[in-house]
């Protein structure tokens, strides 16, 4: 495994530790996944079709940017996906789509219930802010599971 392909999955984990702790993605995050991918594609096992990389980002962002106008998905998690629609490209970017849905419709309702279990059960404690009543849920969670089995499919 590549270096690049380190810091792609490092890279995801920290988005994820940032979102459940502060429900912000810096934008370093994607900032810094957009450069190892110029790295990897520079240095790296050079993509068949560079074009189609940059395609996919773009429909992507065709496809995200509706939901981030309608408060339905956060400016951090766009950018993210975004990012990793750059690096999966076409071939894997309607897996991405429909899996980061369907994973994210789980994990909403385990979140919320577990949301619920630890107010329940922690009266009176500083939680982070993901766990606040109403929050919004810290999305990069589903992103990163499914983009790291994306990755690993080859």
């Amino acid at each position: 495994m590549s270096l690049t392909m380190l810091g792609f999955g490092a890279l995801l984990i920290a988005a994820s530790c940032c979102d459940v702790l502060r429900l912000r993605i810096p934008n370093l995050i994607p900032l810094a996944l957009l450069v190892l991918f110029a790295l990897e594609m520079a240095f790296g096992s050079a993509a068949p079709a560079p074009l189609g990389h940059f395609l996919s980002m773009a429909l992507a962002l065709a496809i995200l940017l509706p939901l981030f106008a309608l408060d339905m998905l956060g400016g951090g998690d766009v950018k993210l996906l975004a990012v990793v629609a750059l690096w999966l490209g076409m071939p894997k970017l309607a897996a991405l789509m429909i899996l980061v849905g369907f994973a994210g419709g789980v994990f909403a309702l385990l979140w919320l219930a577990f949301r619920w279990l630890v107010r329940t059960g922690l009266p009176g404690r500083s939680l982070p802010v993901s766990f606040q009543a109403r929050a919004p849920l810290p999305f990069a969670l589903p992103i990163m599971l499914v983009a790291l089995l994306l990755v690993q499919q080859g």
